[in-house]
């Protein structure tokens, strides 16, 4: 299946279409610790900080979906049994093709990896093409940042992960704008 063309597409959104994406979506705490993190690094690299309202860590980019089909993306988001768990985010990087500087974890968890393929498989199921290249647990902390410097070492952010969000974006000239259009809870710890 083909990577969705929506994902560069920098037309104006179909009116009967909307932009979306699974994720993670930091609590306020977390937040917080991720924002600290940008001011550092962009006082080290530069570049353009992402908005503390909007940081995120992406399961899974579907991009332009017929309005029609949110409900079943719903559904199949509401089917999905993984056990919540903790991500930590210990160091940072920063990619030289595109120049942003993020948050990863040196080990991410196999749950988190179990949740990529569980939305990767509910989307095949219901024939709803998303990005298929291969995944990279991160958060966004930076654009065109100079990827030249080393990165410190860095206090580790952890992540208690309790549910996913479908989110829907809406890219105007001042960035994205996202919007939550479901939360789904992730199987509690004490029912393993």
């Amino acid at each position: 299946m083909p990577v969705c063309s929506a994902m560069n597409a920098d037309g104006p959104q179909p009116a009967d279409q909307a932009r979306v994406f699974f994720a993670l979506w930091p609590d306020a705490a977390v937040r917080a610790a991720l924002d600290r993190l940008a001011g550092e690094l962009n006082r080290l690299r530069g570049g353009r900080r992402t908005r503390a309202e909007t940081l995120h860590l992406t399961l899974v980019f579907v991009g332009n979906l017929p309005r029609a089909r949110l409900a079943a993306l719903q559904m199949a988001a509401a089917a999905i049994r993984v056990p919540a768990f903790t991500l930590t985010l210990d160091r940072t990087d920063c990619w030289l093709h595109n120049r942003i500087a993020h948050a990863t974890a040196t080990q991410p968890p196999t749950e988190l990896l179990d949740l990529v393929a569980a939305l990767e498989q509910g989307l095949e199921a219901l024939g709803i093409p998303f990005d298929r290249r291969p995944y990279k647990a991160h958060v966004t902390l930076l654009r065109k940042a100079d990827c030249r410097r080393s990165d410190p070492p860095i206090v580790p952010i952890v992540w208690p992960v309790s549910e996913f969000v479908i989110v829907k974006s809406e890219l105007g000239t001042d960035g994205a704008r996202y919007a939550i259009l479901g939360r789904h809870p992730l199987v509690p710890r004490a029912q393993r």
